[in-house]
């Protein structure tokens, strides 16, 4: 285990508890989660975006959330907590009204808790942005079943300005749009203004790249080839300053050279990274025959865009595990399975067990979730 390396947690031990006891409660419940890419938000917040310290590769809207926050209490890892958390709280309250459009209350209420369970899950409370951007995916399918277009492309824009995977939503909520015209051109056109919904997904990239280009001057699109296109345009240039080498590659590729490096060089991170992934691709197996169309879209760019993401030769999987619980509709297709009361207090107490175990690994700095 490495041993934690924050000045605060070096100078003040967990126990006794010592005086000022604000600054202690500080060490025990906050300073804990400052951790790998927080740093980089507790930078926006502190002194906003910067053109080459690797910050412009975060979307801004948890980091801009948080900046009022941070005004009243004077400190940006707690802001960031704050907006973390209240996020994680009316996500599950979507989650649970999403999930019930399909499944008896009791289900819908077990889809929640496997989804709370689930070993990562702990990261939705940390200063990331998986729950702000899990609260928005959320609120966008469930414009989608609801049929408020507008509702849905509104909430799939701002899951932009959270996440580049927020563009992702363009095809779940296309899908159900055409669904809804009955798969009938001439009804598609006839609602066209419905169709226009799509256009706040894309208006939310545009606010920030347009924000990249004036105030950070950033954005450089290249079209040298995929690679050059993607980290200039949707990315930005100076990611290797947060994770120095990194792509995107056809998943099975990127499995294999992640595959390589563990029979070469086995370690506790990478081990954990394919452990989880593996258990995901299971789950979702499980989950599959009972997502509907749209949910298996997103779901299905949101897995291969996640085992495609290859983060250098050291650690070739950094952030699978994280990348993938965003891949949200895999629990309301475990719910609608009915599975037995045992099944299901068996993945709840196992997946407890295991997120404490990450939790422990996260803090001490020896695996990015």
């Amino acid at each position: 285990m490495v041993r934690p390396s924050r000045q605060l947690e070096q100078i003040i031990p967990i126990w006794p508890p010592t005086t000022p006891i604000a600054r202690w409660l500080e060490r025990v419940f906050i300073s804990p989660w400052d951790r790998w890419d927080v740093s980089f938000y507790v930078f926006i917040v502190e002194r906003g975006y910067q053109k080459d310290d690797g910050t412009a590769q975060f979307h801004p809207l948890l980091a801009w959330l948080a900046i009022p926050v941070a005004w009243l209490t004077d400190h940006p890892p707690q802001a960031l907590l704050v907006v973390s958390a209240l996020a994680s709280i009316f996500m599950f309250i979507a989650f649970e009204r999403l999930a019930g459009l399909d499944l008896q209350p009791a289900d819908a209420r077990a889809s929640l808790l496997l989804f709370i369970s689930c070993p990562v899950a702990f990261i939705l409370f940390a200063p990331y942005t998986e729950s702000l951007f899990l609260l928005w995916a959320v609120a966008c399918f469930y414009g989608m079943r609801q049929r408020s277009w507008w509702l849905a492309g509104l909430a799939g824009g701002l899951a932009v300005l959270t996440r580049q995977q927020g563009l992702f939503l363009v095809f779940p909520l296309a899908w159900e749009l055409w669904e809804a015209a009955e798969r009938k051109w001439r009804r598609a056109l006839a609602r066209w203004r419905d169709w226009l919904a799509l256009l706040f997904i894309v208006l939310g990239l545009a606010v920030w790249l347009v924000y990249r280009a004036v105030a950070l001057g950033d954005l450089r699109a290249s079209f040298a080839d995929p690679q050059a296109l993607i980290y200039s345009l949707l990315i930005s240039p100076s990611a290797s300053k947060v994770v120095p080498v990194q792509a995107f590659l056809p998943p099975w590729q990127a499995l294999w050279l992640a595959l390589a490096k563990l029979w070469r060089e086995p370690e506790l991170s990478l081990v954990v990274d394919l452990l989880l992934g593996a258990g995901f691709l299971v789950l979702l197996a499980f989950a599959w025959r009972h997502l509907r169309l749209s949910y298996r879209i997103y779901t299905a760019v949101i897995v291969l865009v996640s085992f495609g993401y290859y983060t250098g030769p050291v650690f070739p999987y950094m952030g699978l595990p994280r990348h993938l619980l965003l891949a949200f509709p895999v629990f309301i297709g475990l719910g609608a399975r009915r599975l037995p009361w045992y099944a299901r207090h068996l993945l709840l107490a196992g997946g407890l067990l295991a997120s404490s175990f990450l939790l422990l690994l996260y803090v001490t700095e020896s695996w990015t979730p």
